[in-house]
């Protein structure tokens, strides 16, 4: 299971540097990162740390990561019912009367309290039981006897066989629901599907490993681009015993139904599901250790097939992701009702990109499907980072919601689904997919139904002595089997249609959960690839001045791909600049920062309001379209969001803008892809004119602030540099005051050890090294919008300062009489060169 990054998660800060002290001591406050140098970033990085378990910030002194929600399918708890219908058969063998059993668990749905301080190796910390269109049947998976009508809290339904198969139709299904939370141990956190388990997402992108391509590929941002997934499958012995020689075909069968889910319009993206290589393990085989412990079975797996796996791209031994089948009973923490496990955000990540899934018939399709959706850092459909997206009515109808009631079958995906892929593709965390493989092995085209009647389908979800269990019900809605529980016949399902392709009747066939003469069923048979709509008109600006950003976009809808048809390929966005005009007052970036002043709610224990500047220093260049912001008054900084919005500068000194959290090219104008470029004057195009270089020195000085040069309004690309020799480090340091006195940087003897943005009058921010570095230096792009006065403090006059200084002052303006002046003259020379 893993956490969920809502895309990204709360951000745990890792506080900047602050200085205290007199007398120019450099102190560093408890509990804060080492000093630059020593390995600390300062912000985060989305690494999981060793302990995990982070909450919002609570306090000062401890910080962890929250996990604000569980993903994944746990038993049958206050969320719901699961309905059993128990048929008792007469000793003629006609069916009596009809019983309905309620299945429930103890646990609470919806509980939003769970922590991670350490993850366990038990497995999820919310555990369901789904009788689900993936699930295993009720008594399978929900730990109670099937004893006869049992009220809820008497637990008293009997362990069936498992699930009822899925493939490709929506069936109906009861939900399930979360039991209490668990702690976990380890370093990472493992989903679980369970035929009422949990997943949980991890809180980023393929945390904790490298990609498998030996080298990044350009990455195609807004385009949809053909994704093949190169797949190991493998069966453990359990599956071999128990399919014996029809194992082969069996999961060739079940892969077709994951990646004919894979090839439907609502991913919104075009992903190729083959598989590359199948492996047996028989006995004396060697394999991953099996346990029953689903979190452990897991990590075996992961670290066995990371061995099999060639890097070598080209390799006919390479894989892209690894997933094992067994019929072995899978347990978290509590109850053993896991039917899948598997990190989240890990595709393309050779150590973490695997799952488990414990067979449960051809509905194992949808478990191995589920899974691969958290692979590729789906959400569960019912989290808070999809209500918007989904809203509340169809959160359960797709294939990563956590409670199945229904599925609709024109949207096997969710809006949220969708968005989540697409995110995290074009962040370029797919990029070991790009390459379609020489060869893999061929799918069965048959429709699973055909190959699989009613009785071995109930045989495959409850056991070899179960068959198709008439009822008056419609056939082909829900798939009935008869089965035994405390001496009684009984016929049992669990909601999920007869496979599509089963025969329903003269001359009919099941699909999609009904029963269709064959005339309709043509309608279902030809693939039909897809073609793009029209582009849609220009959206919102992002900003009303200062250089926004607008796209339109256009959808793979004329037709939409279906039965297995091919999905668009090329782009499916553009954007543009709008809004280019200077804004007055704040940056666009610090009017972000600033609208965390008064969320007091997200610092508890920090006093409020506290006012956040954008923090620039120290970020790394990959991260420039985070919003960073630093307060003011403790010097901590923190990621606010993990992109800023769309049309922000990535930082003070280049010209590039943010685009869905990407640094993309742009002019000095603002305008994305113009060429034009500021020039050593700080003017849009200009020629360099308008101001003159000026540069010195400081070699003397005494004992205190000594003033070195004042800088005026209007100054550019101010640099600074005191370079300290060989064992005199801490002689001679940087200061800046106002020419009213007011220190800036460095005064009344307290220093700022490591690299920081210092905020200057009138706006604007100068990049200084800290006091701690061998070549202190000191940087302002400017405009400066207000003087400013340089000093060099020296704290031992035996050792001189080694100053030097550079900026471009603006030119004075010349005097009117002059430009006259200068008129008349050009106008002579102008007709001299005509009368030549």
């Amino acid at each position: 299971m893993g956490a969920e990054s809502l895309g990204y998660p709360w951000p745990c800060p890792a506080p900047a540097f602050s200085a205290a002290g007199q007398g120019g001591t450099l102190h560093l406050e408890p509990g804060m990162p080492e000093p630059a140098g020593s390995g600390a970033s300062g912000f985060w990085n989305q690494q999981m740390p060793e302990h995990s378990g982070c909450q919002s910030p609570g306090n000062a002194g401890h910080w962890s990561w929250q996990m604000p929600e569980h993903l994944g399918y746990q038993s049958p708890g206050s969320a719901g019912h699961w309905s059993w219908w128990i048929l008792e058969l007469a000793d003629a063998g006609a069916f009596g009367m009809l019983e309905h059993l309620g299945c429930q668990s103890s646990g609470s749905a919806g509980r939003w309290s769970w922590r991670i301080p350490e993850l366990a190796d038990a497995g999820c910390s919310r555990c369901r039981c789904w009788l689900a269109p993936d699930s295993a049947d009720a008594g399978a998976r929900c730990p109670w006897g099937l004893t006869g009508p049992a009220g809820p809290g008497e637990g008293s339904v009997t362990r069936g066989d498992r699930g009822v198969p899925w493939v490709g139709a929506l069936p109906r299904s009861a939900p399930h629901s979360a039991l209490g939370s668990q702690q976990h141990r380890g370093t990472e956190l493992l989903c679980a599907a369970a035929p009422g388990d949990t997943d949980t997402l991890c809180p980023g992108p393929g945390h904790g490993g490298g990609h498998a391509h030996p080298a990044p590929r350009p990455r195609q941002r807004f385009a949809s681009v053909p994704r093949y997934v190169e797949t190991l499958v493998v069966a453990d012995e359990s599956m071999a015993r128990f399919h014996g020689p029809e194992l082969e075909r069996y999961l060739l069968t079940v892969m077709a139904a994951a990646a004919k889910a894979f090839r439907h319009a609502s991913l919104a993206n075009p992903v190729e599901l083959l598989v590359t290589r199948l492996l047996v393990l028989g006995p004396g085989t060697p394999g991953p250790p099996v346990t029953s412990n689903a979190a452990q079975m897991l990590r075996n797996f992961c670290e066995w097939q990371r061995d099999l796996n060639d890097p070598d791209e080209d390799s006919p031994r390479h894989f892209d992701t690894a997933i094992l089948f067994t019929r072995q009973d899978l347990c978290g923490a509590a109850t053993c009702n896991t039917l899948g496990m598997a990190d989240v955000g890990t595709a393309c990540n050779p150590a973490r990109s695997c799952s488990i899934v414990e067979d449960d018939g051809l509905q194992s399709a949808f478990t191995a499907a589920h899974e691969l959706g958290h692979v590729f850092n789906m959400l569960h459909d019912d989290s808070k980072a999809c209500e918007e997206l989904n809203g509340r009515a169809g959160a359960s109808r797709h294939m990563m919601a956590p409670v199945m009631s229904s599925m609709d079958p024109e949207e096997t995906w969710s809006p949220c689904s969708a968005r989540f892929i697409t995110d995290f593709l074009d962040n370029g965390h797919g990029q070991c997919l790009l390459d379609k493989p020489p060869e893999w092995l061929r799918l069965p085209t048959a429709l699973p139904g055909s190959q699989y009647d009613a009785d071995r389908q109930c045989q495959l979800a409850f056991g070899p002595e179960s068959r198709h269990c008439p009822t008056p019900q419609p056939p082909c809605a829900a798939l009935w089997c008869t089965g035994r529980a405390n001496g009684r016949a009984l016929c049992q399902t669990k909601h999920f249609p007869w496979a599509d392709g089963t025969p329903c009747g003269a001359g009919k066939t099941c699909m999609s959960g009904r029963c269709l003469g064959h005339g309709d069923m043509k309608e279902f048979e030809t693939p039909v690839d897809g073609g793009w709509g029209p582009w849609g008109a220009w959206g919102a600006c992002s900003r009303s001045c200062g250089g926004g950003v607008q796209f339109s976009r256009r959808a793979c809808t004329k037709p939409a791909p279906r039965n297995g048809g091919r999905y668009c390929a090329g782009k499916r966005a553009q954007f543009r600049s709008c809004n280019v005009d200077a804004c007055p007052a704040l940056t666009f970036r610090e009017q972000q920062c600033a609208a965390y002043n008064y969320r007091s709610d997200l610092f508890k224990g920090f006093p409020a309001p506290m006012d956040w500047v954008p923090r620039y220093s120290g970020v790394a260049a990959e991260d420039r379209c985070k919003l960073t912001c630093q307060s003011e008054a403790l010097g901590y900084y923190h990621v606010l969001e993990p992109r800023v919005a769309d049309g922000t500068p990535c930082s003070p000194e280049g010209t590039g803008v943010c685009v869905q959290g990407r640094c993309v090219a742009a002019g000095c104008d603002r305008v994305i892809g113009s060429r034009k470029k500021f020039d050593k004057c700080m003017r849009c195009g200009g020629d360099g004119s308008t101001c003159t270089k000026v540069y010195g020195s400081f070699a003397k000085g005494r004992y205190g602030y000594n003033d070195v040069v004042t800088v005026p309004a209007g100054a550019t690309h101010l640099w600074v540099r005191q370079l300290s020799a060989a064992g005199e480090r801490g002689a001679v340091f940087l200061a800046l005051r106002q020419p009213g006195g007011a220190a800036l940087l460095n005064g009344a003897y307290v220093l700022v050890p490591s690299e920081t943005d210092v905020p200057l009058p009138g706006g604007g921010t100068a990049r200084y090294s800290g006091a701690t570095k061998a070549e202190e230096t000191l940087a302002a792009r400017g405009p400066l919008r207000r003087p400013l006065v340089l000093q060099a403090l020296v704290v031992d006059e035996r050792r001189p300062p080694r100053l030097k200084y550079s900026f471009f002052a603006p030119r004075a303006a010349p005097a009117p009489a002059w430009e006259k002046q200068k008129a008349e003259i050009l106008e002579i020379l102008r007709s001299r060169r005509r009368s030549k």
